[in-house]
């Protein structure tokens, strides 16, 4: 079932276990654009903190190792009767006693290895948080880039309005139909549209790097992302959501730490049964050159202290386990509802700007564009009617950056790897757009002459 109707670009089985081959093949060498599907794969297979977090689960295996080794016997040897005085001077009345002492446990060491698998278990799950808390990362930062991408070609689209304003302005000025200064200001604006231009180039390339300082990249490896910001997802019922919300890591570490806590309260309950300590061995009489042998157990009386504070501590600590667990889900779900709010808002504020403001804005343009040329608008007025429509603009794009931020944030709660389809819809326009304001940015503006 699609909840947001995004078609995820990897599933969670084939994401944590992706081909270190492939990986490699799309890491080897610099690429024209990255889709959210080789981002995703390649924080997975490189992430500096996942890498450092296989360091733990290497200690716990060793702790599991540990806790099933049985302890090791002890070589005891005793000599008495010795140093004395009369019959007993010297060592010629000692006995001396060679034996061996082994401690029998007596079910502690299967409970000790239950609790030390149980603990790998909760770091498994504590690991598969830690994946998808790197995929929804990468997804935020991935989708930053197509927002600064989306902000260049706008940028550029403004530069394009202050070249033909220029020119208009030129046409006038050498007509006698407006002073010197409506040509001054109208180079400043263009100007200033280059600058915001410079300043969403410096973002985007910002943007690159810290999402490829997340498979340990100290340079991007990648020219641009493929995707567009137009296709939007879609809002199910808040209950087709909700119902979901269990599959969060979260929610998910509750089960495996109830098991940990089962078995720590059954060790604690097991070293009720202390251990057994049995001693053999044997003994020689230096008078008389004579030898027998030498058997001792010991067994712990627990009249008073038989662990009832560790047993009572474990049994609280598995009671507090459902209560977290309950005391999580209200939080997720709280949470969730916010996002879905914020989800369903953004996509109205996107539907709005697009279907009345965007369209009466251009208009507007077209309209005050055409009074302008004709001397019946100001320049001031043809000024405010562009940065209306760019402010609209803008505010779109980042409509759509928050609609993309909230999904991946809902994806995040449900314990879905983000990765949306319509990040890599439009491929070649999204990339050569880029490319092309790019380099358009950085063309000299044309002079007055060419532009007349």
């Amino acid at each position: 079932m699609v909840l947001i109707r995004m078609r995820w670009l990897l599933p969670c089985i084939p994401f944590f276990c992706a081909s270190s081959a492939a990986l490699a093949q799309t890491g080897s060498s610099m690429t024209d654009a990255l889709t959210l599907h080789e981002a995703i794969a390649r924080s997975a297979s490189a992430n500096p903190e996942l890498k450092a977090f296989e360091y733990v689960l290497s200690a716990q295996d060793g702790r599991t190792l540990q806790a099933g080794l049985k302890p090791n016997p002890e070589l005891v040897v005793d000599m008495e009767d010795v140093l004395g005085t009369g019959e007993r001077r010297g060592f010629s009345g000692a006995q001396t006693t060679i034996a061996l002492h082994q401690k029998f446990e007596r079910g502690e060491a299967q409970a000790r290895i239950a609790a030390a698998r149980a603990g790998h278990r909760a770091l498994d799950a504590e690991l598969h948080e830690k994946r998808l808390d790197v995929s929804a990362e990468t997804a935020r930062r991935f989708a930053r880039i197509l927002s600064d991408q989306a902000r260049m070609q706008l940028m550029q689209e403004a530069i394009h309005l202050a070249k033909q304003s220029l020119a208009a302005a030129q046409v006038r000025v050498q007509a006698a139909k407006a002073p010197e200064a409506e040509l001054a200001r109208a180079a400043a604006q263009l100007a200033r549209a280059e600058l915001d231009y410079e300043d969403s180039e410096h973002e985007w390339l910002t943007a690159k790097h810290q999402l490829a300082a997340l498979w340990g990249a100290s340079q991007p490896d990648f020219a641009s992302a493929i995707g567009s910001m137009a296709n939007l997802p879609k809002l199910a019922s808040f209950d087709q959501y909700s119902v979901r919300i269990d599959a969060n890591p979260s929610v998910q570490k509750f089960k495996i730490e109830f098991a940990l806590r089962q078995t720590e309260l059954r060790l604690a309950e097991q070293r009720r049964k202390p251990a057994w300590e049995l001693n053999a061995g044997v003994r020689r009489f230096e008078q008389g050159n004579d030898f027998a042998g030498v058997v001792g157990i010991r067994m712990p009386l627990t009249w008073n202290d038989h662990g009832q504070g560790q047993t009572a501590t474990a049994q609280a600590n598995l009671a507090k386990v459902d209560a977290d667990r309950q005391a999580t889900q209200v939080t997720l779900l709280a949470h969730l509802f916010s996002l879905y709010q914020e989800l369903a808002h953004a996509l109205h504020v996107i539907k709005k700007l697009d279907t009345e403001v965007l369209p009466r804005m251009r208009d507007a343009l077209e309209q005050t564009e055409y009074a302008y040329t004709r001397g019946r608008y100001s320049y001031l007025e043809l000024l405010s009617a562009q940065r209306e429509l760019l402010e609209i603009s803008v505010a779109k794009i980042q409509a759509e950056s928050d609609a993309l931020r909230y999904a991946i944030e809902i994806d995040r709660v449900i314990g879905e790897v983000p990765g949306t389809a319509h990040a890599v819809t439009q491929l070649s326009a999204a990339h050569v757009d880029v490319e092309r304001a790019a380099k358009a940015a950085h063309t000299p503006p044309q002079s007055h002459e060419t532009e007349k």
